[in-house]
């Protein structure tokens, strides 16, 4: 499957997640999706909210090997806040793909910061950590109930 990451689930992240990404990724590109993007504080670290809009929001595009009890692991991980939907997604060669990335369902919280540019440099340029899942918790997903 092709899935747009933006995050702290891209394969170059240094998180816990990442790394189990980076282990099922078949093909990644550089790429970017319609919308705009807001810093989340999550008390343990930063995470993204892409949000519909016009900007251009840079990312990776990833060919992704994943089982469907997989799949259902990565949507409870990225828990109810998201819904997985298909974008239009353009390459960095300007390639147009459809992909589905994780879209935030919410009210963005007020005073979130929108995020210029990519989520790893705005949190370089603005000395914040990335939001990191202890691995026990990732485990713990696969007895959690999924979203409605």
């Amino acid at each position: 499957m092709r899935l747009f990451l933006y995050g702290t689930l891209q394969p170059q992240a240094d998180t816990a997640i990442a790394a189990w990404v980076r282990a099922r990724v078949v093909d990644a590109q550089p790429a970017s999706v319609p919308g705009r993007l807001h810093g989340i504080d999550g008390g343990r670290g930063w995470y993204p909210a892409l949000v519909r809009g016009t900007g251009r929001v840079p990312g990776t595009l990833c060919a992704l090997r994943l089982t469907r009890a997989e799949l259902a692991l990565l949507d409870r991980y990225e828990g109810c806040e998201y819904r997985r939907v298909t974008l239009p997604v353009r390459t960095a060669s300007g390639q147009r793909v459809p992909a589905q990335a994780y879209l935030w369902r919410l009210a963005v919280p007020r005073g979130a910061p929108v995020i210029a540019g990519g989520f790893a440099e705005w949190l370089g340029r603005t000395a914040r950590c990335a939001y990191a899942a202890q691995p026990r918790d990732f485990r713990a997903l696969a007895f959690r109930r999924a979203c409605d």
